[in-house]
């Protein structure tokens, strides 16, 4: 009986991969976010006595884990030993953070509880009308202006020092402007690469800063963190060449690998020496990409450390992404049950 394969990868091997990756020992640092949705049916809605609006009635709320915090929820899920790295306010959305994390199996007093600061948060209103559609209005977000003390950074270091003594990946995920990631705990990240440590980094506006890592731009943040340094490339997805050049430069410039994610045209994987393209799965809609890319550092990450080739790792992340992408209303996540039934609905 002939084996089915999806772009090469047979599902005893992808099996193999999913329980190593179980295994690894993995660290993420990085900026910690709760996401609120909060429900409302317009069809209850009075115009209020005291002023001339529509208030709107909150029938429900879903709280869920976000940017870097989603990114270890996403590790958690593949991987039995995971720690979060990151800092977080005394405050509401601090507590309900931790309390999603408990949930999830993840533990939480390695997180830097920092006085004065607020945990950031994405607050998203979600209106319902007779037709039944949830609409998105404006976020609500909480995020900090000011960069982080020095107490705090110095408290992250020390985490991360001991978390990455043992570990087999580090995580990073890079995304407020005033986040966690200082430029001294980004030194000491690259650091840790340079020595050794497989270093995986999603970063939104900053990855060009990165050294002797793999850099996991997409194909917004790959030219512009090249312009960034100088270089003058345009990036477009229908253009082969230009892809592999793109990529190809972030990484010279950088003394980094990349994996240059491209969203429906797949992923570009440049890896000591070698380039493979990955096809994405495709995703019927609706389909909600919140989350993608957190999920996919984590898959890809994973199967990174658990020995996977670079294009068994585009794949797995690729699987995982297409999962979350179909969760709608929430960033989702994509266990390894899930991705062994895709890889059976996609194989030929």
């Amino acid at each position: 009986m002939e084996t089915k394969r999806l772009q090469g990868l047979t599902k005893a091997r992808l099996t193999e991969l999913l329980e190593r990756m179980r295994h690894c020992r993995a660290v993420l640092i990085g900026d910690m976010c709760l996401d609120v949705y909060w429900f409302a049916d317009m069809t209850q809605s009075k115009l209020s006595r005291e002023t001339p609006h529509f208030p709107l009635p909150v029938v429900s709320e879903k709280i869920s884990a976000g940017a870097g915090g989603n990114a270890a929820v996403n590790l958690s899920v593949l991987c039995d030993n995971v720690t979060p790295l990151g800092v977080i306010g005394n405050d509401w959305r601090g507590q309900c953070l931790r309390e999603v994390f408990a949930e999830q199996g993840l533990p939480t007093k390695q997180l830097v509880v920092a006085e004065g600061r607020v945990t950031n948060a994405y607050c998203k209103p979600m209106r319902r009308g007779y037709a039944g559609i949830d609409v998105e209005d404006p976020r609500i977000d909480f995020e900090m202006s000011e960069p982080l003390d020095a107490a705090s950074e110095q408290a992250l270091l020390a985490q991360l020092e001991q978390a990455c003594a043992t570990a087999d990946v580090l995580c990073v995920s890079d995304q407020f402007a005033f986040g966690c990631i200082s430029q001294r705990v980004r030194e000491r990240i690259n650091q840790l690469a340079e020595n050794g440590l497989l270093t995986v980094v999603d970063s939104r506006s900053r990855i060009g800063l990165y050294r002797h890592c793999v850099l996991k731009p997409n194909e917004i943040e790959c030219p512009r963190a090249l312009a960034e340094l100088g270089a003058e490339v345009q990036l477009t997805v229908t253009d082969e060449a230009g892809v592999q050049h793109c990529a190809a430069e972030l990484g010279r410039r950088t003394a980094c690998d990349v994996c240059l994610t491209l969203g429906a045209q797949g992923c570009l994987v440049q890896r000591g020496g070698e380039s493979v393209r990955v096809s994405a799965v495709p995703v019927a809609p609706p389909v909600d990409t919140v989350g993608a890319g957190d999920c996919f550092l984590s898959a890809f990450s994973l199967a990174l450390a658990a020995g996977a080739t670079n294009k068994e790792a585009g794949i797995i992340g690729s699987l995982a992404s297409a999962i979350t992408v179909k969760k709608i209303s929430t960033t989702g996540s994509a266990s390894r049950e899930e991705i062994l039934a895709l890889f059976d609905r996609e194989a030929t």
